[in-house]
């Protein structure tokens, strides 16, 4: 009788770090492959259009980015938002699939970098390349690379955010 009222209590305590677990997903989520699975989303519009995307407005999101996925799946893209406009430096530290820079000020887009290439994934920190926009920026649109050029994204387009 004592081994089946020790198992209980361990039931319990399993169910119930199960149900803390999944009541907080970020706990955990971050540790997976691909980080986390089912991110919150917005939508913009670039051009003619539809992306789904993540917003990355805290410093921890933007210094993860995208880094340690397999891959952006098609039609999506991350939105690094930032408070005040300035020249932000980009790296590609940890990213497994080359990227399109998408560089925008106050809605629209000023400057673009197509088929940003993943570095060496032996390179040291200090010696990988740092990627910015030629003129001020209040956000950066990543998409996966090629997006820019076969949706003709181009300078001057608009950017609207779209919330779900």
């Amino acid at each position: 009788m004592k081994k089946f009222g020790i198992q209980m209590i361990f039931l319990v305590i399993i169910i119930l770090g199960g149900l803390y677990l999944t009541m907080n997903q970020s706990i955990w989520q971050s540790y997976l492959p691909g980080g986390v699975i089912n991110p919150p989303t917005n939508q913009i519009k670039i051009g003619d259009v539809l992306l789904n995307i993540e917003i990355a407005d805290n410093q921890a999101e933007r210094s993860r980015g995208l880094s340690g996925r397999e891959k952006l799946a098609t039609s999506s893209g991350m939105l690094f938002i930032f408070d005040t406009p300035k020249q932000y430096q980009f790296w590609m530290k940890g990213m497994k699939f080359p990227l399109d820079m998408i560089f925008v000020k106050e809605g629209k887009v000023v400057d673009l970098l197509n088929n940003v290439p993943i570095p060496d994934p032996t390179m040291k920190d200090d010696n990988l390349p740092r990627y910015q926009s030629t003129v001020p920026i209040d956000m950066l649109l990543e998409t996966n690379a090629g997006f820019t050029e076969a949706n003709n994204i181009k300078i001057g387009d608009s950017l609207f955010t779209i919330t779900k």
